[in-house]
């Protein structure tokens, strides 16, 4: 994972604000130590140290801190690794009963960074296998969790690459998601999905002509097929 210590160019921010933005993945690399060693405590103050130096950069609070300040093509590597570190900081706040209105914010942030990226299905896994294990104290907040990122999810991969974001096909197979959803079987189609779809558009991207001549004659007309059966559920 390539990890970028140069800040983006922007405006000009007074130089303590610069050099700590420099340094945040030292913080983080801090965090990761102190939570494999066990040390909790230390290791929640590194990962706060990491996240509200980024949120300081951009001129927000922690708590406000969004995808939405970062290039998510070029900072991806920067997005898992915020995600990961809110993660880190649920699971840490879930141990005291007393943090767990914490807990639940650093889930909701962890929700935020996932939905919608290419790690969504690793992110998942991940939360998913958590669950499962029952390590969790307060684990219904958990598997809200894992619901939202299941339901609330954008992300439609194969339709995003070939129609674009925000085309008509593009909405109405979100809009197909919503509706398998209400059903069992549908879940575990959204699951299979998100397991998969990443890395078919990755190996489309890659294949140059052959992902373009592939795109344009299975799968626009595949998706434009579903498309129209979906106006009439």
């Amino acid at each position: 994972m390539s990890e970028n210590n140069n800040p983006p160019e922007e405006k000009k921010r007074p130089e303590g604000i610069t050099n700590s933005y420099r340094d945040r993945l030292k913080a983080l690399k801090q965090a990761r130590q102190y939570s494999a060693a066990g040390d909790i405590p230390k290791a929640v103050e590194r990962y706060s140290t990491y996240l509200s130096t980024l949120a300081s950069y951009f001129g927000v609070t922690e708590d406000k801190l969004s995808p939405s300040f970062f290039d998510t093509e070029k900072e991806i590597s920067e997005l898992l690794l915020i995600s990961h570190a809110y993660w880190d900081l649920s699971k840490a706040y879930d141990r005291s009963p007393n943090l767990h209105k914490e807990s639940i914010r650093c889930l909701d942030q962890f929700v935020k960074f996932t939905n919608g990226f290419k790690y969504q299905h690793i992110n998942a896994q991940m939360l998913k296998k958590f669950i499962k294990r029952k390590q969790a104290h307060n684990l219904k907040a958990f598997q809200n969790a894992y619901t939202k990122i299941q339901i609330e999810s954008k992300g439609c991969f194969i339709a995003s690459y070939s129609y674009g974001t925000d085309h008509v096909v593009t909405n109405d197979l979100r809009r197909f998601k919503q509706y398998i959803l209400n059903y069992r079987f549908g879940l575990k189609f959204v699951e299979a999905y998100y397991s998969t779809s990443p890395l078919i558009v990755d190996i489309l991207e890659r294949s140059g002509l052959v992902g373009s001549f592939l795109n344009k004659v299975i799968i626009r007309p595949v998706l434009l097929l579903i498309s129209k059966s979906v106006r009439n559920l």
